[in-house]
């Protein structure tokens, strides 16, 4: 297996951000484009002022930059020891599709029980990714 089998799922989930982003910024800029931009200067000045699924797209926007920044160091840690095998390539795409899971979840109809099984479940295949290339170093 080569290192770009492993990263990527890196580059799939910088896209799904990415993706979010667009959707967040558009709408922002639709339903803010009667208003002075300093409107938008904090997002806590934005409550109320947009549908709660805009605010919801730019709480997990946040959440992308958060438990995904472990993923992001834990791989390319990975491709750099150039040490893996398939079952952490499918590991990482079990983390990514995960984390979209968990987006659209948080996006549509936010049932948070089922946001945090996703999230404690995203830190499990992270936490097991490492113990299982610590022990394909031993």
């Amino acid at each position: 297996m080569d290192q770009i089998s492993i990263l990527t799922p890196v580059l799939i989930l910088i896209l799904w951000t990415f993706v979010i982003f667009l959707f967040m910024a558009t709408s922002r800029f639709f339903l803010l484009r009667k208003k002075h931009p300093q409107t938008a200067a904090h997002t806590k000045d934005l409550r109320g002022l947009l549908p709660l699924w805009t605010e919801r797209l730019a709480d997990n926007y946040n959440h992308l930059f958060e438990q995904p920044v472990a993923f992001y160091a834990l791989v390319v840690t990975i491709a750099i020891i150039n040490s893996f095998d398939l079952f952490l390539v499918q590991l990482a795409w079990i983390f990514v599709v995960l984390r979209m899971v968990h987006s659209m979840v948080q996006i549509t109809f936010n049932f948070v029980p089922l946001r945090f099984f996703l999230f404690c479940l995203g830190w499990f295949v992270l936490a097991y990714m490492a113990y299982y290339q610590f022990n394909l170093l031993s």
